[in-house]
């Protein structure tokens, strides 16, 4: 219940005296002095404004004949002031004593006109009923807002009774701190969390719930957030009393704060993510495990490669020289009777080599992006000159399966760029088009635009296409756009392809509907970034 009984604070009421002769300011002071309020004495009208404005008044007495501001101007200007419209003011005067004096009088807002010579009783009389009016209706103002103050004690604290059963039903740890940062309240969880009783609430006991090894730099980040006024969030371990392990919580606090935006305290919260946290950490060295086998076994498989390539080569080489030398009658019956046992294999160990090859740097690539080493090695490179000799290269695969490949590119498309990386780029483009492409056409497309420094490479195939819902998914690792037990591969050539467009400051999208081809785009600029902002 509010209690009602309380009384405010005595009311001190003034009244303005305002005559611009010193002697009539002396009589009327004489005459009010006996009411026992303070009484403010102005001598012009431009001091009573100053005066009113700077304090309340309950009554002012206000002559009508003054030099310079009259009284009628002073009334009119403080009726129209919304803090002074409503003091209440009577006129005095010697002299205007005609009814449309008193008229004007009573229509600037006064509420009394007298007319020297006056009787002091009767000043003193109208003075009182105004003054004591005016502490009856400040009392009544003081007792509402000490009982609006009272019920608003009484419901802030039926509301913090109410949210202190909220936290204490909660199953996470709360706690709440003062302004200044010292913990001062734990809910029950928190409590049965860390194996306290109320009675434990301290400083102390709440940084030695915390892992040895965190509480230093908690403690830090807790101290910088309060000074700074900063919101708190860390990752700390918390002792669980039950066995004495510390698991993983993520630790917030935030402001509490007054009407005025001052903080009043501080509500901090731990969550639980000690297997989240497990879950991360074994992903990660998951992660590690999976790039470590994907070198380990990139390395492995380069050196039988290499060796592959290197008979290949040699058993090339054999023949040749073979044909070069002796009697060419023999040289080529040796020669076939060679081609004759090895068949046709030579080409087919030659193609399947190269695509080891491809794949074993494939690898690489991820094991190295993976690891964030992709390294570039920056020169001036002519694209249009890259992109002629990649579709060289594939000009008799097209050709042998059956699909035209046409390069349209300018004489020259200059930038700084990796030209490996470029030839890598394009190989794996090409590579799909071809394989996805159904034996249909093929368009290698290089377009400069020398004025905005940009360069554009386009690959467009008229095959198999792929479902707007996989244009995201197919630059991902290990993704297929079609099926691999029909088309074969492990889904890499896009994501490398993206990941090195992206490490030379460009993008990589496609266009592409089920039956209709695909169109791959790459926008690249002809210059490092550091090149074109500098």
């Amino acid at each position: 219940m509010v209690d009602r009984t309380t009384t405010p604070a005595p009311v001190e009421a003034r009244i303005l005296l305002v005559d611009d002769h010193a002697a009539n300011l002396l009589a009327l002071e004489a005459i009010l002095a006996p009411l026992g309020h303070e009484l403010v004495k102005a001598a012009s009208g431009e001091e009573a404004l100053r005066q009113i404005l700077k304090r309340e008044f309950a009554l002012v007495l206000l002559d009508v004949q003054m030099a310079g501001m009259s009284g009628f101007e002073t009334a009119g200007l403080l009726k129209q002031h919304p803090r002074t419209r409503h003091v209440p003011i009577i006129f005095i005067t010697a002299v205007n004593r005609d009814a449309e004096n008193v008229f004007r009088g009573y229509s600037q807002g006064a509420v009394d006109y007298l007319v020297k010579p006056f009787d002091p009783d009767i000043l003193r009389s109208k003075a009182m009923v105004f003054v004591d009016l005016y502490i009856k209706g400040e009392t009544i103002k003081a007792q509402e807002r000490l009982l609006r103050e009272q019920e608003r004690e009484v419901m802030r604290r039926r509301s913090e009774e109410r949210y202190r059963h909220l936290l204490d039903a909660m199953p996470q740890c709360v706690w709440a701190a003062d302004a200044e940062g010292r913990v001062n309240y734990w809910n029950h969880a928190g409590l049965g969390y860390c194996g306290l009783t109320p009675e434990d609430v301290t400083e102390a006991a709440f940084w030695d719930c915390l892992h040895p090894e965190d509480r230093a730099p908690a403690r830090a980040q807790w101290e910088q957030g309060i000074h700074g006024d900063q919101p708190f969030e860390r990752q700390v371990r918390l002792r669980r009393a039950s066995d004495g392990s510390h698991r993983w919580h993520l630790a917030r606090a935030v402001p509490e704060r007054g009407e005025d935006g001052a903080i009043t305290g501080w509500i901090a919260s731990a969550t639980d993510i000690d297997d989240q946290k497990r879950g991360e950490e074994a992903l990660r060295h998951a992660i590690v495990l999976r790039d470590d086998f994907l070198s380990v076994a990139s390395h492995e498989l380069r050196t039988p490669l290499t060796s592959l390539k290197l008979e290949v080569s040699n058993l090339t080489r054999m023949i040749r020289k073979v044909q070069n030398e002796g009697d060419a009658e023999a040289a080529a019956k040796l020669a076939s009777a060679l081609m004759a046992k090895i068949g046709g294999k030579i080409e087919r160990i030659d193609t399947q080599a190269n695509r080891l090859h491809r794949l074993v740097d494939d690898l690489l690539d991820v094991s190295r992006l993976g690891s964030g080493h992709l390294e570039l090695e920056i020169e001036e490179v002519d694209l249009a000159q890259v992109a002629r000799e990649v579709g060289s290269r594939f000009a008799d695969e097209a050709a042998r399966l059956g699909c035209a490949l046409t390069v349209n590119a300018p004489e020259h498309a200059i930038g700084q760029w990796d030209r490996s990386r470029l030839d890598q780029v394009i190989t794996n483009l090409i590579s799909n088009a071809i394989k996805y492409g159904q034996r249909q056409p093929i368009d290698l497309i290089v377009e400069i635009d020398e004025a905005a420094r940009h360069a554009r490479l386009v690959v467009r195939d008229r095959g198999l296409g792929i479902a707007p819902g996989d244009h995201e998914r197919i630059f991902g690792r290990f993704e297929r756009a079609a099926s691999s037990r029909h088309y074969g591969g492990i889904g890499l050539g896009l994501w490398i392809v993206k990941q090195i467009v992206e490490a030379l400051g460009g993008s990589v999208t496609v266009d592409s509907q089920p039956s209709a081809g695909s169109t791959f785009t790459i926008d690249l600029p002809c210059e490092p970034e550091a090149e074109r902002t500098g």
